[in-house]
């Protein structure tokens, strides 16, 4: 069975940005942990902070951001979703092979 493979989406770029700040991090450990530029990090980074997802942290000229509470249990929800998104497609692909028979 082969399906297609997904362009990844807003949730899956955020989860991955949560994740890459559960200590503390800066820009470039988003870029790389997210593996998406620096303008398209920058954007989802500042609506993070913006619902209060991530604080920012500044230490002399750095800027760092950090996981907040909500920020955690956002995450949780996007995994729990992306999870429910993936099993839902395999079920999808399995009715579709069935009906093609």
């Amino acid at each position: 069975m082969h399906y297609a493979k997904r362009k990844r989406g807003t949730m899956e770029i955020m989860l991955e940005i949560l994740k890459s700040c559960e200590d503390q991090c800066g820009i470039t450990k988003v870029i790389y942990g997210a593996g998406v530029n620096y303008l398209v990090a920058q954007k989802y980074v500042d609506q993070l902070v913006k619902i209060g997802a991530l604080n920012v942290k500044i230490d002399g000229e750095r800027k760092y951001y950090v996981i907040t509470e909500k920020g955690k249990i956002l995450k949780g929800h996007i995994e729990q979703f992306l999870k429910l998104r993936q099993d839902l497609d395999e079920v999808r692909g399995k009715v579709l092979e069935l009906l093609r028979q």
